[in-house]
């Protein structure tokens, strides 16, 4: 990797994926800026996507970040991103030995967590649910009565495979097996769970053109009773909706809760940056970024927990709404960490290209699920093959 330098000082570049986090970001690398004469850290936000295609056409034009931030799931592409192994100093001693086993990635280290809690929610307003529903069938009760209002129903971003992931633990699909890491996606469950959305949609419970807009700017402006959305958008929710705001349970389906996918927040060292002759720099970046002072207040204002906090422990530190954490809180119990693995990060694609044949009528809900599967196998295949 080369050493780029602006003024003299050496030049350090973080990409990351949360644009409510950019920021806060931005904030640190700032102060981390002006307190070291030495070095200038610029920070770079990119879509989810759009980072990770922008972080491989990197590596072939030499300008590879030094940092990228993005979820823990995504260690799944250390080959293909040269992610760096981290040397033992970089691996906390107090960090629990279920927190290690959830980062690694064939037994090595290649993550610096940040936060803890990246998860999705139901939100709903309160000026438009008396009540809000316990379950799916009272849910699409709702509707008509909604409807009625000029009200529309639940927003969801309909064709994200994330989004989608939460119907799929809805009928007790598994997306990968942790024994054998591999992808699991065709299933009678995986198969029930397209049916089922595409009730959703059919029924106009909801919108199947709905995007991130719907969930974020649509359901803050009242369009929407109800939107599934992340974590990471509850501070511009709840200071659009103010005391309107309501977060609640998943709805159940016959006694079945829904799992969200949950992630570490982390820091990766793309082409083998952690070698390069910025590691020494890179290292104390990362060692002020991570300070307490710094993640906190990050921590308080985005509903997250530090890395330093049990995954499980209730921040006190948050924003004191006892319904919104209360309902927050309860919901993580019910969230899987998803692993740091090639089958994991292997599964969107395939999950997407099933979900859209399905919904335009081009394959059934059996050949859906098994194409999932091919082409998830397929891409995994293509992520082991070693680059290093």
């Amino acid at each position: 990797m080369l050493s780029f330098s602006v003024n003299g000082a050496t030049q350090l570049t973080i990409w990351h994926m949360s644009k409510e986090l950019d920021t806060d970001y931005k904030a640190i690398a700032a102060r981390y800026s002006a307190i070291n004469d030495d070095v200038n850290v610029t920070v770079h936000f990119f879509p989810n996507e759009e980072l990770k295609s922008s972080a491989l056409r990197a590596f072939n034009q030499h300008s590879s970040p030094d940092i990228i931030i993005f979820s823990s799931d995504n260690v799944g592409y250390a080959d293909v991103m040269r992610l760096s192994v981290l040397p033992a100093d970089m691996i906390a001693p107090t960090m629990p030995a279920a927190v290690k086993d959830a980062l690694q990635y064939r037994n090595k280290h290649f993550s610096v967590p940040l936060f803890a809690g990246n998860h999705l929610l139901m939100f709903y307003n309160k000026a438009l649910v008396d009540k809000p529903a316990s379950d799916w069938h009272q849910l699409m009760a709702q509707h008509p009565t909604l409807k009625a209002k000029g009200v529309k129903t639940l927003a969801l971003n309909y064709q994200e495979p994330y989004w989608f992931a939460l119907f799929a633990s809805l009928f007790g699909a598994t997306l990968v097996d942790s024994n054998s890491d591999n992808a699991t996606l065709n299933t009678p469950a995986m198969q029930q769970a397209l049916i089922f959305y595409q009730q959703l949609a059919t029924t106009g419970v909801v919108n199947g053109q709905c995007n991130y807009r719907c969930v974020s700017e649509d359901f803050f402006n009242g369009d929407y009773a109800y939107a599934v959305n992340g974590t990471w958008a509850l501070a511009e929710a709840k200071e659009r909706l103010g005391t309107n705001l309501g977060i609640t349970l998943f709805p159940q389906l016959d006694g079945r809760h829904i799992a969200p996918l949950a992630s570490y927040i982390v820091m990766v060292f793309p082409n083998n940056a952690l070698s390069s002759e910025k590691s020494n720099h890179i290292k104390h970046l990362v060692d002020f970024f991570r300070q307490p002072e710094h993640l906190a207040p990050i921590a308080q204002r985005h509903y997250l927990i530090p890395y330093y906090q049990s995954y499980t422990a209730i921040n006190t530190d948050q924003p004191s709404d006892i319904q919104v954490d209360a309902k927050i809180n309860e919901q993580r119990r019910f969230t899987q960490l998803m692993p740091a693995s090639a089958a994991m990060v292997s599964v969107w694609n395939g999950m997407q290209k099933g979900m859209m044949l399905y919904q335009n009528n081009t394959l059934d809900a059996a050949a859906a699920a098994e194409l999932m599967q091919r082409v998830s196998t397929r891409d995994q295949r293509l992520l082991k093959t070693d680059v290093q």
